[in-house]
């Protein structure tokens, strides 16, 4: 697995170069070119290792913040099959796309006169606001220029996310822009089938019935502004009362339980939508999940509360590393939970 080989690799090479001389070379080379079979099976043993430690960090801390069995229950719902990732821009924060708010900030650089009102709307956590309030200013053809040079460049790919494809392998969800999804599941050899965006979206239900291997980009993509969900207008006409929206999420989510990463599941469209069909539900739907971290001084009463509305249950990480956290999770997942 890449991801991992990559990481064996720089650990080594941080030993320092084998010097003989004025020459030198990466300690990588040099045991590969010694000893092969050794090289091979000194990854085999390290990874195992990797994969205990990830496996003793998240089992402490689901142990302590009460998420055990909610996870050993969404994990034996992966085993089946049964989940799809919802993919946030958190997940793309470690390949160096920019988070929503960041982004639409960074547009007040030739914009200034904007940056008061646009802040005042990202505080208030009205990013739809803050968007249409750009788009407005700058135009078409300038906004939309930014978002695909911003979320269409191409990038080499880091992060827990390259995990994803050796967890679920029946189709992504994602707001996102950037094609990162695309690139760690062609990498790891488990290509999307079919890519569903704009108006294509439309036929999600059908075609992931025929083809469950789907890519899911509820809110369009970087190199087109067809189909695009950033601002207050686009939002209007998906999630409003002509949209279809609702429709697609109820029926794409018929028989599928959604788990949430890198989102922040502030109150937004996509949430309200969720809690209106769960109120319009009249037979049980799957329960969905979210890997959130825990932030010091959160009520979690209120929050499991606002999140149970959407049938969404959280699973609890520690905020300080949330990279290494997620990956403890998703390689938890890939080994099956905890049965001890």
């Amino acid at each position: 697995m890449e991801y991992f080989r990559q990481r064996f690799i720089d650990e080594l090479n941080d030993e320092g170069p084998v010097k003989i001389r004025t020459f030198e070379w990466p300690s990588v080379d040099v045991f590969k070119a010694m000893a092969p079979e050794l090289f091979d099976a000194h990854f085999v043993d390290w990874l195992e290792g990797v994969k205990d430690a990830a496996k003793d960090r998240a089992r402490e801390f689901l142990k302590e913040y009460g998420c055990l069995e909610r996870f050993n229950w969404l994990s034996a719902r992966c085993a089946q099959e049964r989940v799809m990732p919802f993919v946030g821009a958190g997940l793309s924060r470690s390949t160096g796309y920019p988070l929503w708010g960041d982004f639409l900030r960074t547009l007040t650089a030739d914009y200034a006169a904007c940056r008061p009102e646009l802040d005042a709307h990202l505080a208030a956590w009205r990013y739809e606001e803050a968007a249409q309030l750009m788009l407005d200013r700058m135009g078409a053809a300038i906004f939309d220029e930014a978002v695909q040079s911003t979320f269409g460049h191409r990038r080499r790919i880091s992060g827990p996310v390259q995990l994803l494809p050796f967890v679920f392998r029946r189709g992504a969800v994602t707001t996102n822009f950037d094609y990162v999804l695309n690139e760690v599941y062609n990498t790891a050899g488990n290509r999307f089938r079919l890519e569903l965006a704009g108006a294509y979206l439309g036929e999600a239900p059908r075609r992931i019935g025929d083809q469950p291997h789907c890519l899911l980009r509820l809110h369009g993509e970087a190199d087109t502004a067809i189909g695009r969900v950033l601002t207050r207008a686009e939002y209007e006409a998906s999630y409003g009362a002509e949209g279809l929206y609702r429709d697609i999420l109820r029926d794409t989510i018929n028989s599928t339980s959604l788990l949430f990463l890198g989102c922040s599941l502030n109150i937004d469209r996509t949430i309200a939508a969720l809690v209106e069909l769960k109120a319009a539900a009249r037979v049980a739907t799957p329960r969905h999940f979210a890997f959130l971290p825990l932030t010091e001084g959160l009520d979690r009463e209120a929050r499991r509360t606002e999140l149970g509305a959407a049938d969404i249950h959280p699973i609890w990480y520690p905020p300080e590393n949330h990279d290494q956290a997620i990956e403890d999770l998703l390689i938890s997942l890939m080994e099956g939970g905890f049965h001890d």
